[in-house]
């Protein structure tokens, strides 16, 4: 190539020689594949630890329910034999291996008691004296005041409270908001246990030593009853706690609280 003036103008060189460019290429292919190779890796190792997890997690809820399955199964071992039962050494729970732990009845007393929640028009019977779980008796009650509390809702629930006696039957009735003729009005809060809004007290002179069972119904709304006095109340049922731990180490502990004999709502309905 020349110029104007006949003179020949020399070829520009390369920016890049060729063997530089191969290198360069071959440089951007290694980092490509690396990271694709990263990628992989990265994708491989979540999917195996997800898997991992998984697996993990589904067998330590296959555990935990044969844990708790064999913790109930130890309950009803223990109602049956009327005592303490053990895994591994109890004819009753020979059928159940690779679990430690037990049942065991026991009796916990206070001078208060608190029911569960009581149905609408349902009632919950109350011991004032030990039921004796052989003959089915009830012995003799103290001249003692007791109270009874209930929580407000709305409406508010009433009460009837039916104290029976070895010579007869004396009810009360309390209504917070009026609603019966001749109710008793409640006291408002509960000294045992604030958290209950209402309460009233039956006069030990009308329980004296004849005193037997408080039946208690609720009226227009459910809601928990306890009772209390100053000094320990007789047993109101059997509390059976089990815990059974398996050899992966899960544990379950269930409490179960069994009454003593309810009487049906039905035997005291008064129609008000």
């Amino acid at each position: 190539m020349e110029d104007g003036n006949g003179n020949e103008i020399p070829a520009s060189k390369p920016i890049f020689h060729f063997k530089s460019m191969k290198k360069y290429r071959k440089g951007q292919i290694l980092l490509i594949t690396v990271m694709i190779l990263s990628i992989v890796m990265t994708v491989l190792l979540s999917v195996t630890f997800q898997s991992t997890t998984e697996t993990q997690t589904t067998k330590l809820e296959q555990e935990s329910e044969k844990a708790l399955a064999a913790a109930e199964a130890a309950i009803e071992a223990s109602l049956n034999s009327g005592g303490y039962v053990t895994f591994g050494t109890s004819t009753q729970l020979s059928n159940l291996t690779g679990f430690t732990g037990g049942a065991t009845i026991g009796s916990v007393t206070s001078n208060t008691f608190t029911s569960s929640t009581v149905a609408k028009d349902s009632a919950y019977t109350f011991y004032l004296g030990n039921y004796n779980t052989t003959n089915k008796t009830i012995g003799a009650s103290i001249n003692q005041d007791v109270t009874v509390c209930f929580n407000s809702a709305s409406p508010d629930p009433a009460i009837e409270i039916t104290l029976i006696k070895t010579n007869g039957i004396q009810k009360y009735v309390v209504d917070p908001d009026s609603r019966i003729a001749n109710a008793y009005d409640p006291t408002s809060g509960c000294t045992a246990d604030q958290t209950f809004e209402y309460s009233y007290t039956v006069p030990g002179a009308d329980i004296g030593a004849v005193g037997r069972i408080l039946f208690v119904r609720v009226l227009y709304s459910s809601s928990k009853l306890a009772i209390f006095r100053s000094t320990d109340l007789p047993l109101q049922g059997t509390t059976i706690s089990s815990e059974a731990k398996s050899t992966a180490g899960v544990s379950k502990k269930v409490v179960l609280f069994q009454s003593y004999p309810q009487i049906p709502a039905e035997f005291f309905s008064t129609t008000f």
